[in-house]
């Protein structure tokens, strides 16, 4: 395996997969092999965590036509990298005494290898597989990986901002503490972006040094290689030692950067989490064409561009984003011109739908009096708005983009199968400050800037009542956004009152901190109804609220919550 100079080449290969589709992953496992070998013949190539699966089958691993079609395709794989040199790692789902398991093949030579646990030996190397996300899940290796030269590790990691800066100082730690490599595989395009976006991260690490990193976000099959110095691995002096220390401080916005450079790296970052994981939902459904409410404020204008870059990547036509405006009693001319403005400047489908009519006849239906401002005058508003959107996605063939934020979610500052309803929400995962600073950030790369930085100026307002402000009613989004960060750190209420105060001391005085802390605690628990059947979208950073994230039941007490801050 070693080459004359003492040297082991390494690949680390991440397959565009299709989820439960056995012979579909079979082929280009096979074909990366084929390409791999030729084009850069290393000694070892290492796939992804059950990427022969895919990661995210959920319950169909229970299913005896999976695993038998997963059988199948191991004795394919086997039998068409049979003349191939490369030692092959691929993940898989076994079956073991009536269960599938989470496993791991070493396949040579059309044979698969015979290992003790998860180490073994070829030609006086000593090979580790650390299957799974052990290492940025601890901060360090599983025992079995002590003492060997080579860590091997395939693995599901779905992608969140910063987490991929995570990754890399794990990798960098370890690899030096144990004078090792670390090959870390992980896979890509193609799983399911029901909750999560997969980014292909993976990358490759010698005694603390970066050797080889992929690049992430990529709509197709991918590799890495690396030469890897044996010889070097156990040299004294060699190790990379991180510094760990760090000044603790309390960030009163914590979804935001403050410095401007990081700011700019983490926009993009999510806006390429968003984008990839729309465009996988796209493509998993047969699907180019997209129906999306466009109010002029912020959050409906951050899942445009996204859509647009999904779009603009996958080939499609932006014809097929049929972009809507629907006014009606409070929309103002500030809002409205900048939908009518941003919906001209992108070539979408713009069309505009007064929805006025359509809920006065509503009124009369239900006997609602129209000068009432009440909830039922706001709400019927929201629900005539998404059955717009719903019936114009079934007439062009098309599906709902949702456009209410992570902030939204928590607080249910959304319609009950109005606004909260979509059949993808790719704003789920984003908090209302990052909404802003993202709208901010991506403003300059379109034609339309002005417009799109009068709309990161607009107050919030779902614009069901003239004059209407969301944070009169319910609270700052910045103090919103802090309690529920601090909430996801299992603070209680009075240690996120107190961190509050130091963090916001000279913007807000305790008595306001404390009103809008009580208002956060009683919604977020009494809204868990939407929350619990709320469309799919991607997680986005580490505060995720969608019901396979956030388990909690619609009828949990806050009292508890609220008494500690009495």
């Amino acid at each position: 395996m070693k080459n004359k100079l003492g040297l082991l080449r390494i690949a680390a290969a991440t397959p565009k997969i299709k989820v439960a589709d056995v012979n579909a992953n079979i082929d280009e496992i096979v074909r990366l092999c084929r390409t791999i070998a030729s084009e850069s013949n290393p000694s070892v190539i290492v796939f992804p965590e059950l990427c022969v699966t895919g990661y995210t089958c959920g319950d169909l691993f229970n299913q005896k036509t999976l695993l038998s079609g997963v059988e199948r395709g191991i004795e394919r794989l086997c039998r068409e990298t049979a003349s191939l040199p490369q030692t092959i790692v691929v993940g898989y789902p076994a079956e073991c005494e009536g269960e599938p398991v989470d496993a791991v093949l070493v396949i040579r030579g059309g044979k698969i290898l015979d290992f003790e646990g998860h180490t073994f030996e070829l030609d006086g190397i000593t090979f580790a597989i650390e299957l799974g996300d052990t290492l940025l899940e601890s901060g360090v290796s599983s025992e079995g990986a002590e003492g060997a030269d080579i860590i091997l590790c395939p693995v599901a990691s779905y992608e969140i901002a910063g987490r991929h800066d995570k990754r890399k100082a794990a990798l960098a730690a370890e690899s030096a503490r144990l004078s090792a490599a670390y090959v870390y595989c992980c896979s890509g395009y193609g799983e399911s972006t029901d909750d999560f976006a997969w980014a292909g991260s993976s990358l490759i690490y010698a005694n603390g040094v970066k050797l080889a990193e992929n690049e992430r976000f990529l709509h197709d099959s991918s590799w890495i290689c690396a030469d890897i110095d044996l010889e070097a691995l156990h040299a004294p002096g060699q190790g990379f030692h991180a510094d760990r220390a760090g000044k603790t401080e309390i960030d009163p916005h914590p979804f935001v950067p403050a410095d401007p450079a990081r700011l700019k790296e983490r926009c993009l970052e999510i806006f390429n989490i968003q984008t990839v994981a729309l465009m996988s939902r796209l493509e998993h459904i047969h699907c180019d064409k997209c129906v999306i409410g466009v109010s002029g404020g912020l959050d409906s204008t951050l899942a445009l561009l996204v859509v647009c870059e999904a779009f603009d990547r996958l080939g499609f036509d932006r014809k097929g984003i049929y972009a809507v405006t629907m006014p009606c009693f409070g929309t103002s001319d500030r809002t409205h011109s900048n939908a009518s403005s941003l919906m001209d400047a992108l070539g979408l489908t713009s069309m505009e739908i007064g929805i006025g009519e359509a809920v006065l006849q509503h009124f009369r239906d239900i006997g609602q009096d129209p000068s009432k401002h009440d909830l039922t005058f706001e709400n019927a508003q929201a629900r005539e708005r998404t059955q717009v959107l719903m019936d114009l996605a079934n007439k062009v063939g098309g599906i709902v983009i949702g456009t209410g934020d992570l902030s939204e979610i928590a607080l249910g500052w959304c319609t009950y199968n109005g606004d909260h309803m979509s059949m993808y929400g790719v704003n789920s995962g984003v908090p209302k400050t990052l909404v802003r600073a993202m709208v901010r950030q991506l403003a300059s790369n379109y034609p339309c800037e002005k417009t799109l930085l009068d709309i990161a100026d607009t107050p919030v307002s779902p614009e069901l009542v003239p004059g209407q402000v969301t944070e009169d009613l319910v609270g700052p989004y910045e103090l919103h956004d802090f309690f529920l960060r601090r909430f996801f750190l299992n603070e209680t209420p009075h240690e996120i009152l107190d961190n509050a105060v130091k963090a916001f001391g000279s913007s807000y005085d305790k008595e306001t901190i404390l009103k809008w802390l009580r208002t956060f605690i009683r919604r977020f628990f009494s809204q868990q109804f939407k929350r619990s059947c709320s469309p799919c979208g991607p997680k986005i950073g580490s505060v995720g609220l969608s019901p396979q994230d956030w388990h909690m039941p619609t009828d949990a007490s806050a009292s508890l919550w609220l008494a500690d801050l009495d």
